[in-house]
């Protein structure tokens, strides 16, 4: 099993400038996709062109750059930092399901109860809306867990504690989420306690990649997690 997650690796607390420029340069790009290009989106008639060019954009801006920049900057094999290159097994196998179910149970229950959702919508899918949804939520999932646990969580991870690195990982996923949310909807006081899962959320999938060592279950997790609300507070 993993250390402690109060444990702080021994590589000192180097304040690192070309990753904080990283950071201000991915937010910077992301709002112009969403000010400047979202427009664009609505104007592609063709669903097929709109998802290629809207999927192609996240790709360029939430795949590629990591990748590269562990690459040429870090000068180490991107698919091993990012723990792409392995499965948890035995005890992180075991607790890492664990944490997936529990978080599973617990998110269909709040989601029935609290905000009305209704599980039976599930029945209601056909088997093209399956491939769609399960497709889509896996793309989105991969991309956003590549970039957010796979790269930030475990360059905050490399220097801090496993606390205050999930905490501020948590917290920059949360705000990539904002320019959409403000764009498509403006401010309203639903956004309070959505922030607050979304928070909730990546908190939970740092603690995943942090025991079981793999990104590919915080990507299940995410996946089912979309999969989830998006079927059932549809």
């Amino acid at each position: 099993m993993p250390s402690s997650t109060d444990e702080t690796p021994p590589l000192g607390s180097r304040f690192d400038r070309r990753f904080v420029l990283f950071v201000l340069c991915f937010y910077a790009a992301w709002g112009v996709r969403v000010v400047l290009l979202m427009p664009v989106d609505g104007r592609i008639e063709a669903e097929w062109l709109q998802q290629c060019w809207s999927q192609g954009l996240r790709l360029a801006i939430w795949v590629v750059p990591p990748i590269v920049y562990l690459r040429y900057v870090d000068g180490v094999r991107a698919l091993s930092f990012l723990k792409l290159d392995c499965l948890p097994r035995d005890r992180r196998l075991v607790v890492g399901a664990g944490i997936i179910a529990a978080f599973m149970v617990i998110t269909a229950t709040c989601a029935c109860l609290v905000q009305g959702g209704d599980l039976g919508r599930f029945a209601t899918l056909s088997g093209a809306r399956w491939v769609s949804l399960v497709a889509w939520a896996s793309y989105i999932a991969f991309a956003e867990e590549l970039l957010f646990r796979g790269f930030v969580f475990q360059k905050f991870r490399a220097t801090h504690s496993f606390a205050l690195a999930s905490v501020s990982s948590a917290g920059l996923f949360l705000l990539i989420h904002w320019p959409g949310w403000l764009y498509m909807q403006g401010f309203h006081s639903g956004l309070l306690p959505l922030s607050a899962s979304i928070l909730l959320v990546g908190w939970v999938l740092a603690l995943e990649l942090e025991v079981t060592q793999s990104l590919w279950p915080p990507i299940l997790l995410h996946v089912l997690n979309n999969v989830l609300s998006t079927t059932i507070m549809a």
